[in-house]
């Protein structure tokens, strides 16, 4: 792995350049572009699986999951908006509506021509800025991030009715999404029957109705998300195995280590060994 990492106030950019690679699903809690200057593999975006290639760019909300894995080597560019790059909250919010319903069935976005050329152009002047540290680069790059900001939002606008989805169906899935996320540590109320009777839908329907629109089970969508947020507090916190599996209402530690055993191949103490030694290399 080949990586650069450059951090400023309120964003980031970060180059990584990799061989034979398989990144696990994993969320940020920012807005980023992705840039994938060249190679070919899969990006599993919301459990969608799209081929990317060279040229590609994808805009990702705080509410996606996404891995990816290298069929040729691959170098990926990451233009990452911290918290504090928009100073106008509603932007930020139009921004993540609007791309998270694209992000839902769409891979990379989708531009006129003139624009992908302009877009790509930024994105090169971006990354030599960084590279060369000019005098206001700072100034520069932020500017340069914003026009590419709205440039994406207006090829997005444009492209918006021909979006391979009925919005009202999309948004149904957004809200069960929602209600695991919010509930992923009650185990009780993700049983598909006490799903069914909260959104008032056959026994059958639910499950029937999350496969279509994700492509993945019901349960399998429950059980990633478990691992994902077992995943963050491992990284992001000093909780013990005992602490998150009460969090997540495990019913003892012995059915934590199974459910980490089946669902990484590892037990928890190899890991979390494993996520330690990840370092920044999250794309």
């Amino acid at each position: 792995m080949n990586n650069t990492f450059f951090i400023y106030n309120d964003f980031e950019i970060y180059s990584v350049e990799e061989l034979t690679w398989k990144k696990e699903m994993h969320r940020h809690n920012f807005f980023e572009i992705l840039f994938i200057e060249y190679g070919e593999g899969i990006h599993i975006l919301n459990s969608n699986k799209h081929s990317y290639k060279k040229d590609d760019i994808y805009l990702l909300t705080p509410k996606d999951y996404h891995s990816f894995k290298t069929a040729k080597p691959t170098k990926f560019h990451c233009l990452r908006f911290l918290p504090g790059f928009f100073s106008d909250k509603s932007e930020s919010e139009d921004i993540e509506q609007l791309f998270f319903l694209h992000n839902q069935t769409n891979g990379n976005l989708i531009f006129l021509d003139d624009d992908k050329v302009f877009c790509e152009s930024i994105i090169l002047k971006i990354l030599d800025e960084v590279a060369h540290q000019k005098n206001q680069n700072e100034s520069v790059i932020k500017c340069l991030m914003m026009t590419l900001i709205q440039l994406i939002k207006r090829n997005a606008v444009n492209n918006y009715d021909t979006l391979d989805y009925k919005v009202t169906e999309i948004l149904k899935i957004d809200t069960i999404l929602n209600y695991i996320r919010v509930h992923i540590a009650n185990p009780h109320l993700l049983k598909k029957k006490e799903m069914a009777n909260h959104f008032n839908v056959s026994l059958n329907y639910i499950g029937e109705y999350f496969k279509k629109h994700l492509n993945i089970s019901l349960r399998d969508y429950i059980e990633q998300t478990k691992l994902n947020v077992i995943t963050e507090k491992l990284k992001k916190s000093n909780l013990t195995f005992s602490e998150i599996s009460n969090d997540l209402g495990f019913i003892d530690s012995s059915h934590f280590n199974k459910f980490i055993m089946k669902s990484t191949g590892k037990s928890p103490s190899d890991f979390k060994r494993t996520l330690s030694t990840d370092g920044v290399g999250v794309v």
